[in-house]
């Protein structure tokens, strides 16, 4: 297991708006969990992703980590892995809560709140 782990790490590090956008398409996939219902609002019309995209800022490719840096937001991140490297799988709904539970500044950054 560790070596997969270790193997999973070898190669260039993932620009800063992908690592963005790969956490907010795992909270987003459908059907979405309560807290992502509850800490964010959503315009009609608009999707989870492109909202919290167009909050954060990771919308755009120049996107760069700041608060939180990026160390801060790969660490936010980890419980969300724990559903399996495949970005298509629903992470399960308590994994997503301990996320922002534990990361209260990444959940402010996907508000839009500086």
């Amino acid at each position: 297991m560790l070596v997969l782990m270790l193997a999973a790490c070898d190669g260039p590090e993932a620009p800063d708006p992908a690592v963005c956008r790969d956490y907010i398409h795992r909270v987003c996939i459908s059907p979405v969990c309560a807290p992502v219902a509850t800490l964010f609002t959503f315009t009609p019309g608009t999707s989870c992703e492109t909202t919290l995209q167009t909050n954060s800022g990771c919308l755009t490719d120049a996107f760069v980590f700041t608060t939180p840096t990026r160390n801060r937001f790969l660490s936010c991140r980890l419980a969300l892995l724990r559903a399996g490297e495949n970005v298509e799988i629903h992470p399960s709904c308590e994994d997503v809560a301990e996320s922002f539970d534990r990361c209260p500044d990444v959940v402010r950054m996907l508000q839009g709140v500086k």
